[in-house]
């Protein structure tokens, strides 16, 4: 009886093999897929949930780590914090929000990819070589600043007269200032390589030959695109010669790597 279970198990698990094949997509699909752009930083930020355009206007601050200013953030030990206060009085430019949620690719993530995406970095740590993520994500919200309004400026020059401390301070490398964001869905299932012995697993699914199974619900992840421009940036690289000092800076390459590199943000309290 236990062997002619097995049996028919076996028989319908390579059936459903057969029939759905599925593989791991490369680390630019994904990037494609997923909608990721280049220049944004994706963190987690719970508190923002309920008013994700709070975020808009926020100040990054980036410290120097044993005396000097870091090129990579999180990975090295460094974590960048929100400022004490927000750039004020800044208006949202109504026609980049989105007006609906946008359906992304849903992929299969395994623990290789999970750490060679920075975006899929936090999921790296639950996964093993027996183990793989069936992901489905949505843009569910999204805008920015409108700096085309007189409120922009405004608001960061007076952000700027606040905060001179800031700017006097050598031990602070950079100030970013997010003027867009995006939120982003991220519903996944845990799948498992499949095992006779085991018990569960009614949702089957072949990934590139080999069959994994899951019996769990779906969980959802919230994360946020951060994109950014610079209030300042360590005196060394500074634009020397300039009058009067641009209001903000447009991120070099290296410095749009290095706010891409952040993965988190700790809140000042």
């Amino acid at each position: 009886m236990g062997d002619n279970s097995t049996e028919h198990i076996n028989d319908a698990m390579n059936k459903q093999v057969t029939e759905k094949p599925e593989k791991i997509p490369s680390a630019q699909d994904v990037s494609r897929f997923m909608g990721l752009e280049s220049n944004v930083a994706y963190i987690e930020a719970d508190s923002f949930s309920g008013n994700p355009y709070a975020l808009l206007g926020t100040v990054i601050e980036v410290r120097k780590q044993n005396g000097v200013c870091p090129d990579k953030l999180n990975s090295t030990g460094v974590v960048p914090e929100f400022s004490a206060f927000k750039i004020p009085g800044i208006k949202v430019d109504e026609g980049s929000k989105i007006k609906e949620p946008i359906k992304r690719q849903s992929i299969l993530v395994d623990q290789k990819l999970a750490l060679d995406v920075s975006f899929l970095n936090y999921l790296s740590t639950q996964l093993d070589g027996e183990s793989s993520f069936s992901l489905l994500v949505f843009d569910q919200a999204g805008g920015l600043v409108d700096r085309d309004d007189a409120s922009w400026a405004d608001g960061v020059n007076k952000w700027k007269t606040d905060n001179q401390e800031l700017f006097d301070d050598e031990e602070i490398c950079y100030l970013f200032a997010v003027i867009g964001f995006v939120q982003k869905y991220v519903i996944r299932k845990t799948y498992k390589k499949f095992d006779a012995k085991a018990k569960g697993g009614a949702f089957g699914v072949n990934i590139e030959g080999s069959l994994y199974t899951s019996s769990e619900d779906y969980s959802l992840d919230i994360r946020y695109g951060l994109q950014p421009v610079i209030l300042k940036r360590p005196s060394a690289t500074r634009v020397l010669g300039l009058s009067p000092e641009p209001l903000v800076r447009t991120p070099t390459g290296a410095e749009i790597s290095l706010f891409a590199s952040i993965q988190g943000v700790s809140q000042k309290g």
